[in-house]
């Protein structure tokens, strides 16, 4: 199959620079290379069977879909940020959803209560003092779920 080498270089540097999911690899050489598209008149464009071979021929080495999403995870557990969190951050990213669900259940099994209490211990010094008891608990756990924890979590660290 014969395709321009630029634009399988244009892919290769995409790929190396953001590191995005197969899929969103592919929108994006559509919208580069697909006919009416910004430069397909001059590279020319090519079709879904040349996108394939270049994500399943050339790229094959490259792509390391894996560990772009364990790599991700261990960035947001780093950051202390909730399992629904993360999950939603790589659906956007259009990862292999079955990928995720393995890799966050293996990730999160010992950090979700973990998780949890570190958000409590920084949310309860700011809370103001001359709230009542029943106030500031509603306060924290009003905070803790804008941040994507799971009510049962909470309850079972603040209650």
């Amino acid at each position: 199959m014969e395709i321009n080498q630029r634009i399988v270089d244009y892919a290769i540097r995409y790929y190396l620079k953001y590191y995005p999911s197969p899929r969103k690899l592919e929108q994006k050489l559509k919208m580069k290379f697909w006919p009416e598209s910004e430069k397909w008149k001059k590279y020319g464009w090519i079709s879904q069977e040349e996108i394939d071979y270049i994500l399943n021929e050339k790229l094959r080495n490259i792509i390391q879909e894996e560990e772009v999403i364990q790599s991700k995870i261990r960035v947001y557990i780093g950051k202390w940020k909730s399992k629904l969190y993360v999950k939603q951050k790589l659906f956007e990213r259009m990862e292999n959803r079955d990928l995720i669900e393995q890799y966050l259940e293996e990730a999160f099994i010992d950090w979700e209560l973990e998780l949890v209490q570190r958000g409590y211990e920084k949310i309860k010094d700011k809370i103001k003092s001359d709230l009542s008891e029943n106030d500031k608990k509603q306060k924290i756990i009003e905070r803790l779920m804008r941040k994507w924890f799971r009510y049962d979590d909470i309850k079972k660290i603040i209650l």
